[in-house]
């Protein structure tokens, strides 16, 4: 199912899409990133999305839903630039086994496989900004309040935190291919939640990218609900009918 990427003299665009995931939190019969959003699967929306600000895509999928994966990607004339690998038992090792194929000297790219509203802007300034720094990572400003949790055992409250100082991480995370690989050589630890948290423990150039709030990681059925709004309302619209709500107020 693996097959080895050949590099080109210029600089490449990869992009990994770990879709191993079983989807426990959105209750369904089906892995989520295989749910139908408007007549199609998430899955397929995430790709529509990137396919075209990448060279290549590896997507770490079941083998149970090969056959699935291997016919839409044919509907969509992409079987050429999209490679297979199998998914690990977790996202780090699915990550782990696609990185094998993808060459030294590119920007490699990792992506949730149900965030599908992803903007095209964020997307080329996250693999502008690694090739110039040598990784970036789209974050979204927190608008709502935080407050910290002591360990249990603790003899002390829980406290507010100054929101400013923090932010929500979101994908695609990209990298130059090497430097990533060398991070996922490291044995898996609990503390390693995205592909930046393991990036972080080897190198410390990270550029943080503005992102949207469209950006949704579609996982529970509230989301799948938020996102069939985004998919049948256009960003104008639902700017006017922010407006329109504020204006009644």
């Amino acid at each position: 199912m693996e097959q080895a990427i050949t590099a080109s003299d210029h600089i490449k665009r990869y992009l990994i899409i770990p879709s191993g995931g079983s989807g426990v939190r959105m209750g369904a019969d089906l892995p989520k990133q295989y749910i139908k959003l408007g007549g199609k699967t998430i899955l397929q929306h995430t790709i529509e999305a990137l396919a075209k600000h990448v060279d290549y895509i590896v997507l770490g999928i079941s083998y149970d839903y090969r056959i699935i994966v291997e016919d839409m990607l044919q509907t969509m004339g992409l079987a050429d630039r999209v490679y297979l690998t199998v998914a690990g038992k977790r996202r780090f090792d699915t990550v782990q086994r696609a990185l094998r194929v993808v060459p030294d000297g590119v920007l490699v790219g990792i992506h949730d496989a149900v965030r599908p509203f992803v903007s095209s802007k964020v997307v080329d300034k996250c693999y502008e900004e690694a090739q110039r720094v040598g990784a970036a990572v789209p974050v979204l400003q927190l608008t709502e309040s935080l407050r910290y949790l002591p360990n249990e055992g603790e003899q002390q409250p829980s406290q507010a935190v100054d929101r400013s100082i923090y932010r929500l991480v979101r994908t695609p995370q990209v990298f130059w291919s090497e430097r990533i690989k060398e991070a996922y050589q490291q044995p898996f630890q609990e503390s390693f939640t995205d592909d930046c948290s393991v990036y972080d423990q080897l190198y410390s150039d990270l550029a943080l990218v503005p992102d949207t709030t469209e950006n949704i990681k579609i996982t529970t059925p509230d989301q799948l609900y938020w996102g069939e709004h985004i998919l049948t309302t256009s960003r104008q619209e639902r700017l006017r009918l922010t407006e329109r709500l504020l204006s009644s107020r």
